[in-house]
């Protein structure tokens, strides 16, 4: 009993909410995970030091400020968003997975949007600004946002099946289970005609949405 006491790792001693999912679970070393535990405890720790920095400002910044290379600021933010929602387009327009991690960055960068606009908007440009926010930037954050979540969801239904089939993850990569083939392949590494060799018949690199 106290050898599998100490064999538990503290990530496992967590509340049963914050335990991976069956498929992302896997037993051995960090390398084994998607992304290794550790992380988490960073992401705590830099979230406890924010606390006190963000009252500290709150506390000391003045209410007005002059602000230096204003046209540059707002100028490269907007053209960050132009190349953003342009991969998004392309990453829809392909139906890869990696649009869900796109569309949150838009959807981010469109809540910041709103955010500055409004928190440093005159007070003669404040209803245009509330205007803009909550007419255009909020609702085109929430459009990206469900889209990514559309997609994250399409993932998660599919993680059970994968783990019935037998597949596992192992150093970062999806591993299927010993002598599967996916449907289309040639025997015996041979590529059906017409297919280059080694490629599945139906999967287009991560485009299968």
């Amino acid at each position: 009993m106290d050898e599998q006491r100490a064999q538990v790792t503290w990530e496992q001693r967590l509340p049963r909410f914050l335990h991976p999912p069956v498929l992302l679970d896997t037993p051995g070393s960090s390398t084994d995970r998607v992304v290794t535990p550790r992380l988490a405890l960073f992401f705590l720790a830099a979230a406890a030091v924010l606390v006190p920095w963000t009252t500290w400002l709150f506390l000391t910044l003045p209410a007005r400020e002059q602000a230096e290379r204003w046209n540059v600021a707002w100028g490269g933010f907007d053209a960050l968003l132009v190349v953003v929602f342009a991969g998004a387009a392309v990453r829809i327009l392909r139906l890869s997975v990696k649009s869900a991690a796109v569309n949150a960055v838009a959807a981010a960068l469109l809540v910041v949007d709103a955010w500055f606009d409004v928190m440093l908007a005159p007070a003669a440009e404040l209803p245009v600004a509330l205007l803009m926010a909550g007419l255009v930037e909020l609702p085109m954050a929430f459009l990206c946002a469900r889209t990514s979540l559309r997609v994250l969801s399409l993932m998660e239904q599919a993680r059970p099946y994968l783990v019935a089939a037998g597949f596992t993850v192992r150093q970062g990569r999806l591993v299927p289970p010993e002598g599967w083939v996916p449907e289309g392949r040639a025997p015996e590494g041979r590529a059906p005609e017409g297919r280059a060799p080694g490629r599945p018949a139906d999967v287009p690199g991560d485009e299968w949405l």
